[in-house]
């Protein structure tokens, strides 16, 4: 068979039944390898999109996410997307197509060449900080061992994407598979039992432990556990990151939701009182310790990651780093303290539950326009475990990660670590294909919606099960709130100088093909969302709210 057939034949046994493409000259025998192979293909209208959409598909089915693009151009428009999948740790194979080995910068081997070949670039250099393993085929007996190892790499460890960059003649190659050389995968170190001791030597000395939950415990799979032994046995509550916050109900015992700088109203108080923090698969992030990690000023601090740097780097003061992986971790860890006599923590968790009760004030204030917390925190309350939430940047963003509680099981997905513009609808597109029998709740700002546009077409031609919110605020209403908090009220980004304001919502609908649906007052936020959801087919709503958001600071309220 030929190299395309062989790449299309392995992703289908690496049970890869859909794909996010955009077809080009440069990758022609890829794109029709995988056709060939009957692997439903979606069609992006950017390549931009489509290592977001992988990575939302990778996120909802616990799979790799694959796109594939062309050549130059091709290959460059999937950067931003993979920049997205790099710094949220997503697992994504992304296929690029090249010219002919002999049309190579590559090959001249020469350090000055710009492009070579029509459409042409070198796309190594410019991927490989922003992936795990980068490479293009340059022979076809590789080819196995490239794909078993690029799909070991985005799978294992902390998990992200990438890179195979394929030329046109080696696509085109004949090879006979049961001859290519393959991957063995590393052996993995061993824990030594002294970290476990001294897990426990820190948390037999702390009378007010704190858990910390990041992406890592819902990579590993390892929240119940940590939540059963840790949390409900031992009475230590727990705290979300925003990659985190949908593990489970944060109406449950012990459970005190989303904290950092836009997390709860109590966060603050909770973090600066703990005198010890077991952290778990999170990075401690700046808006999410402080931007001088002075929410845990008083505390000693434990943190487990899989990652070695991200434990070593500075800014961060870990009194106790173990480098190891959750789903290996935990249940030694479970399995030693359930050995131990570890100290009553109950009138600490009680005190903690009981600021619970504090909820951010706009959440219930019923005006018109409609206070963007009110309605996101409709929309978390009317949704269930059917639902895949997604937010884009902005006040949205922040917002919905204050409010959602996550009672009925919904999940969430969103730009974590860059809040970034435009994200709401690939990430939609790409949960709606992975969770076909679940509906999407997207949510984008009006300045947000921009920037992605042109995937409103892949949403109707595919007719997928996406219900988008777009919120009309006049635009930018989070950078309105910078500019009038730090610069005395100079916008920059105001109508009169870049054009910034709202389309005419209703014409976009139309001109993209789907329904179009208003919601305009707060008194009928219920039974709008009950006409919508009831609705299995793509829709356009525009939500009008306040143009003037306060967006809530947990860490400089004062209340």
């Amino acid at each position: 068979m030929i190299v395309a057939d062989y790449v299309a034949k392995f992703l289908k046994s690496k049970k890869i039944k859909e794909i996010f493409m955009l077809t080009g000259y440069g990758s022609m025998y890829l794109n029709d390898s995988i056709k060939k192979e009957k692997i439903k293909y979606f069609a992006t209208r950017n390549e931009a999109t489509a290592p977001i959409m992988a990575a939302s598909y990778a996120r909802v089915t616990n799979n790799v996410g694959v796109a594939c693009v062309t050549a130059g151009p091709g290959a460059t428009n999937a950067i931003p997307g993979l920049a997205e999948a790099f710094v949220d740790s997503s697992p994504i194979i992304v296929i690029s197509g090249q010219v002919i080995r002999k049309h190579t910068t590559i090959m001249t081997g020469l350090k000055n060449i710009r492009t070579f070949g029509t459409a042409e670039i070198n796309i190594l250099p410019i991927v490989k900080p922003l992936t795990k393993y980068a490479v293009t085929i340059l022979d076809e007996k590789n080819t196995r061992y490239i794909f078993e190892k690029a799909f070991y790499e985005a799978t294992n460890g902390r998990k992200g994407p990438v890179w195979i960059d394929i030329p046109l003649d080696i696509q085109n190659k004949k090879i006979q598979p049961h001859k290519l050389r393959s991957f063995t995968p590393p052996n993995e170190k061993k824990l030594h039992n002294l970290k476990l001791k001294l897990f426990y030597d820190f948390l037999k000395n702390s009378k007010k432990p704190l858990i910390v939950c990041g992406q890592g415990v819902k990579f590993s799979n390892t929240f119940d556990i940590i939540y059963k032994f840790l949390s409900k046995k031992n009475h230590i509550p727990i705290i979300f990151t925003r990659a985190a916050q949908d593990l489970t109900s944060h109406k449950k015992k012990y459970i005190l939701g989303q904290a950092g700088i836009k997390g709860t109203k109590y966060c603050k108080r909770i973090m600066t009182d703990a005198d010890l923090v077991i952290n778990f698969g999170s990075r401690l992030a700046p808006q999410f310790a402080g931007h001088d990690f002075e929410a845990f000023q008083n505390a000693k601090v434990i943190s487990v990651d899989i990652e070695k740097d991200e434990l070593n780097k500075k800014g961060i003061k870990i009194d106790l780093r173990i480098k190891s992986d959750l789903k290996k971790f935990v249940p030694r860890i479970i399995e030693f303290l359930n050995k131990k006599k570890i100290p009553n923590y109950k009138s600490w968790a009680n005190y903690c539950g009981s600021l619970k009760k504090i909820e951010i004030p706009n959440s219930v204030n019923k005006k018109n326009p409609i206070d963007l917390y009110y309605f996101m925190n409709k929309l978390g309350k009317f949704s269930n475990r059917k639902n895949i939430l997604i937010t884009d940047a902005g006040s949205n963003y922040y917002i919905g990660g204050q409010v959602w509680k996550f009672e009925k099981g919904q999940k969430e997905l969103t730009s974590i670590s860059n809040a970034a513009m435009g994200l709401s609808i690939p990430l939609a597109v790409g949960a709606s294909i992975g969770q076909k029998k679940k509906q999407v709740l997207a949510v984008t700002g009006d300045g947000s919606l921009e920037l992605n546009i042109q995937e409103l077409k892949t949403i109707s031609h595919y007719q997928l099960n996406v219900k988008l919110f777009v919120i009309n605020n006049g635009g930018y209403v989070s950078m309105h709130n910078w500019a009038d908090t730090f610069f005395d009220g100079r916008r920059v980004d105001n109508s009169k100088d870049t054009g910034e304001g709202t389309l005419n919502l209703k014409k976009i609908a139309k001109a993209f093909g789907l329904e179009y649906f208003k919601i305009s007052d707060y008194r009928n936020i219920e039974k709008d969302l009950t006409k919508i959801c009831k609705n299995n087919k793509p829709l356009f709503i525009e939500v009008i709210t306040d143009n003037f958001q306060k967006i809530f600071d947990a860490f400089k309220d004062k209340g």
